[in-house]
C-alpha cells in the first residue's frame, strides 16, 4: 500500500492544537506543529538498528518539495556513512517529555505555567537539537521576555528551561546544561519594599498599637487588615453584604479586586469576634464609614496614623501586614506556595479567565487561615 503524501494545501492549513503533533509525509519526513503555530520538519532515520531524529527546517521557509529532497539526500547521507554522529532529539521533543512525565505532581495553575513557558521556548528554539542549543541562543530567548518587562517571567522561563536540559543530561542526550548560569546575566528589578515588621517585632507592636487612645473601628480594622491578609482596600471598602456569618465566608466582588477577579476569604474565629464587635459600632452598610460620610468609606491614612503614633513611623506600614503574612506562612514551610499565592490573591498574568476558581485551594486555605490565626493569638498573648 503507497504511503500517503502530504500536500502544500495541508501544510498551510495546518492549525495548532493543546498539544503539539505531526503530519507524516513519505520516508519518515513530518511537519510538526507546535502550540504556537510553529511548523517544522523533521525527518526519522534508522542508524544502525536505532530510530533516530533529525531537524530540517521551519516551514513555510523550507517548502515541501525542499524538504523532501533535503530528507532523501540526509538519508543517503547517513545510509553511506554510518559513522556520523546520531542526530539528537529536538528541545521540544524532550521538553514534551519532561512535562508529560512531571506534570501529574502540578496544580492545574503550574501547570499553565509551565506551559506557558515552553511555548515561549519552542517558539525561538523548539526545532533546534538538544545537543546543539547554547547558552546565547538560551539567552537570546530569554532576553526577548525581559524586554517586554516581564523580568520574573523571564526568571521562571529560564529555570524551567534548565529542568528540560537536565533532564536532557539523565537521557545522555547531551553532556551539560547550558542554562544552568544564565541567571546570573538576568537583569534585576531593583524593588522598593514597603515597611514591614517581623514576626518577632509583632507582640510589641500588637502591645502599643492597643494601648493607644484610638476608636474602636480603627483597631478592628488594624485586627482584619491582620488577619485577612487582603490589600487595605479591599478591607475598608467592603460591605456587610458579601459576608456569609454562617458558611464563614467573605466574598469580595471582581470590581473591588487589583486583579478584576472575584476572591474568596475564610473567616475563622478571631475575624468573626472582631465582627461581631464592630458590627455593634454602627449600623451602616460599609464595614469602615468614614465618620464625617457614612455612604464613604474611611481612609487608610487612619490606619497609618495609630500605626505612627504608636512609634512604628517608617518601620510599619498597611501593606505591610501583607508582607508579613506572606513571609510567616512561607517560612513556617507548612503551606504549599500555590495556597499561600491564592489566598493573596496573586494571579499569573496569562492565567485564562473562564479557569479562574476563586473558591481554590479552598480546604488548605481554610487550615492555613486557622493556623495562621493562632499565630497571631500567639503574638497577642505574648505579655
Amino acid at each position: 500500500m503507497a504511503s500517503t503524501q502530504l500536500t502544500d494545501s495541508q501544510c498551510k492549513q495546518a492549525k495548532p492544537k493543546d498539544k503539539p503533533y505531526r503530519l507524516s509525509d513519505v520516508n519518515g519526513l513530518s511537519l510538526q506543529v507546535s502550540t504556537n503555530g510553529t511548523k517544522y520538519w523533521n525527518l526519522r532515520l534508522t542508524i544502525n538498528g536505532d530510530r533516530k531524529s533529525k531537524s530540517i527546517g521551519k516551514y513555510p521557509d523550507i517548502s515541501l518539495k525542499k524538504a523532501r529532497d533535503m530528507a532523501s539526500r540526509l538519508k543517503i547521507q547517513y545510509a553511506e556513512d554510518s559513522s556520523l554522529e546520531s542526530p539528537k532529539p529536538q528541545f521540544s521533543e524532550v521538553a514534551e517529555d519532561w512535562f508529560e512525565n512531571q506534570k501529574g505532581t502540578w496544580s492545574d495553575k503550574h501547570i499553565s505555567n509551565v506551559r506557558a513557558s515552553l511555548d515561549e521556548l519552542y517558539l525561538s528554539f523548539g526545532n533546534h537539537e538538544i545537543d546543539k542549543l547554547t547558552a546565547p541562543i538560551i539567552l537570546e530567548a530569554i532576553r526577548k521576555i525581559e524586554n517586554r518587562g516581564s523580568l520574573e517571567v523571564a526568571k521562571r522561563t529560564l529555570s524551567r528551561c534548565g529542568m528540560v536540559m537536565k533532564y536532557a543530561i539523565a537521557h545522555s542526550y547531551r553532556l551539560d546544561n547550558p542554562a544552568s548560569d544564565l541567571v546570573y546575566a538576568l537583569k534585576s528589578r531593583k524593588v522598593k519594599n514597603l515597611a514591614s515588621l517581623q514576626a518577632q517585632d509583632m507582640p510589641e507592636f500588637l502591645k502599643k498599637v492597643r494601648m493607644y487612645p484610638s476608636d474602636a473601628q480603627t483597631h478592628h480594622a488594624i485586627m482584619l487588615i491582620m488577619l485577612t491578609g487582603v490589600r487595605v482596600s479591599e478591607l475598608l471598602k467592603a460591605t456587610w453584604s458579601e459576608f456569609d456569618i454562617e458558611n464563614r465566608v467573605w466574598d469580595i466582588p471582581e470590581k473591588r479586586m487589583k486583579n478584576g477577579l472575584p476572591h474568596r476569604v475564610p473567616l475563622t474565629n478571631l475575624m468573626l469576634q472582631e465582627l461581631e464587635a464592630l458590627r455593634l459600632t454602627h449600623n451602616e452598610d460599609l464595614l469602615f464609614p468614614h465618620r464625617l460620610n457614612s455612604k464613604e468609606p474611611m481612609r487608610s491614612e487612619s490606619i497609618l496614623q495609630v500605626i505612627k503614633r504608636s512609634g512604628y513611623a517608617g518601620k510599619m506600614t498597611t501593606h505591610g501586614f501583607r508582607s508579613l503574612f506572606s513571609t510567616v506562612l512561607n517560612e513556617s514551610n507548612l503551606f504549599n506556595y500555590d495556597v499561600i499565592e491564592r489566598q493573596l490573591a496573586h494571579v499569573p498574568q496569562n492565567r485564562i479567565r473562564a479557569a479562574y476558581n476563586r473558591a481554590q485551594y479552598w480546604e488548605e486555605r481554610v487550615k492555613m487561615m486557622d493556623w495562621y490565626e493562632a499565630k497571631v493569638i500567639e503574638w497577642m498573648n505574648y505579655y
